[in-house]
């Protein structure tokens, strides 16, 4: 079965090998949960690339203001020279089109994101040269506040819900609205992973194409406010948007060493519940591979089938299932990434 995977870490992780002079690859058989060899074994259509920066991280690298914006041209730079020196088994795509022809040459795709919206310093220019390097989604946050908003991190306990025209303490900033609209423009997609609640219910209100959340599950099932509730997935679900299904255990379980089912089955049934919630068009994939540590089910790219099996397993039907595999997002992608 055809995979596509919203979201992994795994630029990040060849950088800080970069960075302790120790090389690795696309092409390694080693530590990375997703390379090239990983995603042929998983039969993937594409894999979606973050560049993943930690503001504060990258300011003890590199010790400027704008430090967040070279730590992020670095991961820029690593995945253009790794999809280069592999395009044997890997090659880049920024549009449907694209997906499709490597698609028809028997070759999966890797796609640029970005996850911190703060590597732009607000600067929309900036946003528009991540776009010509290929990024064609964004995070708007990671868990600190930027010049676009705020983090689920920052959310204060209760939210109350979506009320329209409710202005938010802690949503989208102005500057974040120029950033909505210009994306939409573009064709870069909005990512609201991370974002906080109120952030989800402004995005919600001041755009009009699908988001997405890529790498986000149920709080009806696990209480961590990166994840969506049923409310939230709703919404998603009515305006197109997919939300893909994090393996990271703190995101499946509360309490991750003392579950009662595997997380394989867990995973399965934030697919269902999700489902339900947001329709069967608002479930795909955002692993979140190489972003966390410990052990995950499946264990890497090369093991997703085994999602499949526990969902056929727990009687969905084939066709939802493709959905959650590669459909929803590949609609996604054909109607807004031309």
């Amino acid at each position: 079965m055809n995979i596509i995977d919203m979201h992994c870490d795994t630029l990040y992780q060849i950088y800080l090998e970069e960075l302790k002079n120790h090389t690795l690859s696309l092409r390694d058989t080693g530590s990375l949960q997703v390379n090239a060899l990983k995603m042929k074994a998983g039969d993937y259509l594409l894999q979606n690339f973050a560049v993943f920066v930690d503001l504060n991280e990258a300011r003890e690298i590199f010790g400027e203001n704008d430090a967040p914006y070279h730590f992020a041209k670095e991961l820029v730079r690593i995945f253009r020279e790794q999809v280069a020196a592999n395009s044997d088994l890997i090659r880049p795509a920024t549009s449907f089109t694209e997906l499709l022809t490597n698609q028809e040459a028997g070759i999966p795709s890797a796609m640029l994101t970005l996850e911190e919206g703060g590597i732009c310093l607000g600067d929309i220019e900036k946003l528009h040269e991540f776009y010509q390097y290929g990024a064609r989604m964004m995070t708007l946050t990671w868990n600190y506040e930027n010049e676009i908003g705020y983090p689920a991190a920052m959310q204060k306990e209760g939210s109350a819900g979506y009320h329209a025209g409710e202005k938010r303490q802690y949503g989208i900033k102005e500057t974040g609205l120029r950033f909505l609209s210009e994306m939409e423009q573009l064709g870069m997609i909005v990512d609201v992973s991370h974002l906080s609640d109120d952030g989800f219910f402004d995005v919600y209100e001041h755009t009009t194409k699908p988001f997405v959340a890529s790498h986000s599950n149920a709080r009806s099932l696990c209480p961590h406010h990166r994840n969506l509730t049923d409310e939230m997935l709703h919404m998603l679900g009515e305006r197109g948007g997919v939300s893909g299904l994090n393996l990271f255990p703190r995101f499946l379980t509360s309490d991750p060493e003392h579950a009662e089912k595997p997380l394989l089955e867990i995973a399965a049934d934030h697919m269902i519940h999700m489902m339900n919630a947001g329709g069967s068009g608002c479930v795909g994939l955002g692993s979140d591979f190489d972003g966390f540590h410990g052990e995950s089910q499946p264990k890497d790219a090369s093991a997703m089938q085994d999602l499949a099996w526990i969902l056929h397993k727990k009687h969905v039907c084939d066709d939802h299932i493709d959905g959650i595999f590669y459909q929803n997002v590949s609609r996604l992608y054909r109607d807004l990434l031309h």
